[in-house]
């Protein structure tokens, strides 16, 4: 009698299973339908808000001051920098001719700090600097640089936790020109530091004694060498939504023309300053931009500084800057870098050198 129980009651629990696992299949059915119902009742796109979402943008805490526009500002900071340091000064440049810096730097290098130096072995000023910077027993080399290939890169690291991001040259052309620089403190400094022990390597074959640069404090930028500039660029001009503005020397058709009428036609505001000569160096690129109702101005200073600025903005929250102007020979042969800076902060302050550059460029 009690097996018979026992058997009964077990073939109760299984009906009862049964009963309720066909019944699990509509109310899923009825829970999708709400969960897809809410958002068009409410207006909100997005139901839920996950913490990966957030950290897929994050955002750099540089700070607008970080920013240094034009050379009555840049070579101040670059002498300062320079005097602070205490261990090691490591400098990337295409060109170096500005005599007190190179005093500076022997000045340093006879007090006991690692100098090295990588310049581009194509510019005729480099040829004096080389010879009087070896003459006092400091390390500098050219960049083996193939044919055809300049070396652009421009950058200097003091101490592995300080660095300087710039786009002209340490030299009188340069700190004429109208352009800016970055100062940084935070784990970007740390591949900058690496990046410049790599192309020291690969010039002397001998490697370089790097900290560990874990210490530093997180600050999401993005430091890109060669063919990672393109892409950086690429990515931020297909992820804009609402606003592109672009100052650059050069630029020359081919994907980045192709991605700024893409980003046109899905609705962004895109404005493009380039150099007057742009007309006759690249017309083709210039006539496809202007077929795509994309607002076009060629740059004129009111003091007359000529145009060394190469960055973009997008959306108002991210900066791009580069070491030179947006052309093929830049991003595919020359040995090239640059900084992408996800701080609404920073672009506000380079947000408005644009309106003010905007308003004196002429169409």
């Amino acid at each position: 009698m009690y097996n018979k129980r026992r058997v009964a009651k077990a073939q109760f629990i299984d009906k009862e299973a049964d009963i309720l696992s066909k019944a699990k299949v509509p109310f899923l059915i009825i829970l999708m339908i709400i969960m897809i119902a809410i958002p068009t009742m409410s207006g909100c796109s997005k139901i839920f808000s996950f913490s990966a979402d957030e950290e897929s943008n994050p955002v750099s805490n540089l700070p607008p001051g970080a920013l240094y526009i034009d050379g009555a500002a840049i070579r101040p900071l670059t002498l300062n920098v320079i005097n602070q340091a205490k261990q090691s000064i490591y400098i990337e440049l295409s060109s170096l001719n500005d005599q007190e810096i190179i005093n500076l730097l022997i000045t340093k290098a006879h007090s006991g700090i690692e100098v090295r130096l990588l310049l581009d072995q194509w510019q005729r000023d480099n040829t004096s600097t080389i010879k009087a910077l070896k003459n006092e027993n400091i390390s500098v080399q050219y960049y083996p640089a193939e044919k055809g290939q300049y070396q652009t890169v421009r950058y200097m690291v003091v101490d592995h936790k300080t660095a300087v991001f710039y786009e002209k040259d340490w030299t009188a052309k340069g700190f004429d020109a109208h352009s800016m620089a970055v100062k940084l403190s935070g784990d970007s400094v740390g591949v900058m530091d690496k990046s410049f022990g790599k192309d020291w390597t690969y010039t002397t074959t001998l490697s370089l004694d790097l900290p560990d640069s874990s210490k530093l404090p997180e600050d999401n930028i993005t430091f890109a060498v060669t063919v990672n500039v393109k892409q950086q660029l690429l990515n931020l001009i297909n992820a804009a939504t609402s606003e592109i503005l672009i100052e650059t020397e050069q630029l020359s058709k081919d994907d980045i023309i192709d991605a700024l009428m893409e980003a046109k036609k899905r609705g962004c505001n895109v404005k493009v300053i380039v150099s007057l000569s742009s007309a006759i160096t690249s017309p083709d690129a210039i006539q496809e931009l202007k077929d795509a109702q994309i607002e076009l101005r060629y740059y004129n200073h009111p003091d007359k500084k000529a145009m060394g600025a190469n960055f973009g903005i997008f959306d108002q929250t991210t900066l791009f800057f580069s070491n030179s102007a947006w052309t093929y020979p830049s991003f595919v042969i020359n040995h090239e870098s640059s900084l992408t800076i996800p701080s609404p902060a920073a672009a506000k302050k380079v947000t408005a050198l644009f309106d003010e550059e905007w308003a004196n460029s002429t169409p």
